[in-house]
Order: C-alpha cells, then structure tokens, then sequence
C-alpha cells in the first residue's frame, strides 16, 4: 500500500481523537450580553468597493503520474497483459550455472486460472508463476506483502528448487531474491523459511494463515504476519524488519506431509542498503516451532 496513503490515515485518526478529547470536560464559551448604555462609534462612509476575487483559494495535491514501464520487458507484456513482473534468483543453478528459477510473473484475476496454465495461457500442470490477485500490481501501487505462487514440479521448473531453501547452505548462496515489476528492478532479502499446514488441523497451535497477509496496514497487522514467519523460521539472521517494509513471499507445496507448503519470505532491501553485509550472517534456529504433522 502506498505509504503516503498510510501516514494520512494515522495522520486523520489522530486528529479526529484530539477533537473528541478537547471537547470533553470544557464549557462552551457564551457570547458578551449586549447592554443599551454602550454606544457604538459611526462608522464612516464606504468610498470604495473591496476587491472581488473568484479564484479558489483551496489547494490540491498532484495526482501522482505512473511511471513508464521497462522496455526489457514489453515483449512479455504484449504477449500476455497479465505480465506484472520476473523473479530470478542468481544463487540456485543449474550445473551450467544458469538459475533455475528465472521466469515470468503474471497477475490473473483469480488465484486459480494459472494454476494449470502456462504464460501463454495455454493447458499446462506445471502452470506458471503467478502473484496473489488481491491487490493489484501497478507502476504506484502493490501489497506491502507480495506472495508469488509456484508448483514444486518433478522436474525441477517453476518452485521446486525453492525447497532447497530447507538447506542452511542454500539460504547463505541464495539470500537475495530479485523481483522486477513492469517498472521498478528490486531486490531482496531473505528473512524467513519455514514449512506450515494449511489447516488448523494439521498443527497444535492457530493456522498461520501467510497468504492473507497482504497489506499491513497497522501495527497490529506487521506484528502478525512477523511473529509468525520468525516463530516457525528455520534460520536465524542478522536482517532487521520493521513496520512500513515491504516483503516478497514464495509458497510452493513441501509433500513433507500431506497438503504442506514451504515458504520463504524476503524482505525489500531499503534505498542504500548493502545487501553484501548479510553474507555469513544465518545460522540453524533450534527453537524454531516445526507442523504438528511434521515430528
């Protein structure tokens, strides 16, 4: 969600409880009684008329401008107007050093239609990647929590080597995930893996429910989505959070039981920031909470 947004909503709220607080426990201020024995001065006589103005005296903020998108990625655009974007991430690869995972991103209007389609929209089981269609992604706008779906296929395309996160070595080879959209290149960098049910059922403790954590709008809303993901995470690190980042989510099924996912989570690196100075920085979380299913 747009920040801006955010610091004027808490901006109004604040606002509108002073006025409630004011208001209480104060008199209201009655007007001087008028008295016949005061005299009141002549005024003198008009020689001129003021001066009348018809321009609006009020303000208005500027509509802000979409950015124009990038040209690398314009051909994937006309070929399918659901493109919204590309992940890559440099440190998982083939023996030829390619990344196994470098592909395209759509946006559809479901989160079912490309489950069993392709980029071309063609019937394909191994699908294709795709965002969460919730909060749209635009060249102003995308959730604070963009999760991105992908089948763990047999094969090794699409999310399967997002398992391989379960290994400590692959955390520290592949903390940096980038994720372009149609007009900005980003990066990020991970903060949580853990594996999960998505049932109650399958667990002694609630349903953390990662794929309705969307836009964090309040304290309250950051506080779950990140209690949890550091509750169940595999790794510890030296990656700090807080309220206001924006954060990337990969869910693909785990087969560790029966309907299970694992999930990596990365949060937006800030303007400056060096991604090199978490190298070296994950260890094993030993007291990480592991699925019911899973002991």
């Amino acid at each position: 969600m747009n920040k801006l947004l955010k610091l004027f909503a808490v901006s109004a709220a604040l606002a509108v409880l002073c006025t409630s607080v004011s208001g209480c426990g104060q008199h209201e201020i009655e007007e001087p009684p008028v008295t016949s024995d005061i005299t009141v001065p002549e005024a003198p006589p008009i020689t001129t008329l003021p001066e009348i103005t018809t321009e609006a005296a009020t303000t208005t903020e500027p509509v802000p401008v979409e950015p124009d998108p990038l040209e690398k990625y314009q051909e994937y655009y006309e070929t399918n107007n659901d493109f919204v974007g590309w992940i890559r991430i440099d440190g998982i690869t083939h023996s030829n050093g390619d990344p196994w995972i470098d592909y395209p991103v759509v946006q559809g209007d479901d989160n079912e239609y490309y489950i069993d389609k392709n980029f071309e929209g063609k019937s394909s089981k191994k699908g294709c990647i795709y965002a969460d269609f919730k909060v749209p992604i635009t060249g102003l706008d995308m959730a604070d929590n963009v999760t991105l779906y992908g089948h763990s296929n047999k094969d090794g395309s699409f999310f399967r080597h997002v398992l391989d996160y379960m290994s400590l070595d692959t955390v520290e080879d592949a903390y940096i995930i980038n994720f372009d959209t149609r007009w900005e290149e980003a990066q990020y960098v991970v903060v949580s893996c853990f594996l999960t049910g998505i049932y109650e059922s399958q667990d002694d403790i609630p349903l953390f429910e990662y794929f309705k954590c969307r836009n964090l709008d309040t304290i309250e809303d950051y506080n779950y989505f990140y209690d949890n993901i550091m509750l169940r995470n595999y790794y510890t690190t030296g990656v700090e959070c807080e309220f206001g980042d924006q954060f990337l989510t990969l869910s693909t099924c785990a087969y560790v039981f029966s309907d299970s996912r694992f999930v990596v989570v990365a949060r937006k690196l800030r303007e400056g920031e060096d991604p090199a100075q978490y190298a070296g920085t994950y260890a094993k979380n030993p007291d990480r909470h592991m699925p019911k299913k899973a002991r």
